[in-house]
């Protein structure tokens, strides 16, 4: 299992847990982006030509594992490939969070190819932010 962290402002935030094979296309892990809003995270995890039915998210303790399988239909019903270079195929995600998240409050979505995950934080964690004067 490789390991990566997050960092936001100097802070871990994140730590990246990837699963997957070593060789050849299992290996290939679905890439996430996280975004700090005041009030809330948005992690946004690319992957396409999946149905929302095809992830499972699961949170024990303050680790969230993602887990997607392959998908069961092909794209291509009546035709045949030419040329294939991308098969989406199942992974795992895990992702360590910090106590600033409310995971009671986590929500999911799925669309155009993008599953997005918002973590809010607890109220007493919301990024202050104001602009400074220079001198």
């Amino acid at each position: 299992m490789c390991k990566g962290s997050f960092a936001h402002h100097g802070r871990r935030h994140w730590h990246g847990h990837h699963g997957g094979h070593r060789f050849g296309a299992a290996f290939w892990q679905a890439p996430a982006n996280v975004i700090e809003y005041d009030g809330h995270y948005e992690l946004h995890l690319y992957a396409p030509e999946r149905s929302r039915e095809d992830f499972q998210l699961q949170l024990a303790g303050r680790v969230l594992t993602i887990t997607a399988r392959e998908p069961e239909q092909d794209i291509v019903s009546t035709g045949q490939w030419i040329r294939r270079e991308y098969r989406p195929g199942s992974f795992e995600r895990s992702f360590s969070l910090n106590d600033s998240i409310d995971t009671d409050g986590i929500k999911a979505s799925y669309a155009d190819g993008v599953l997005r995950i918002t973590l809010p934080k607890y109220p007493d964690q919301v990024t202050q932010r104001r602009d400074l004067d220079i001198a």
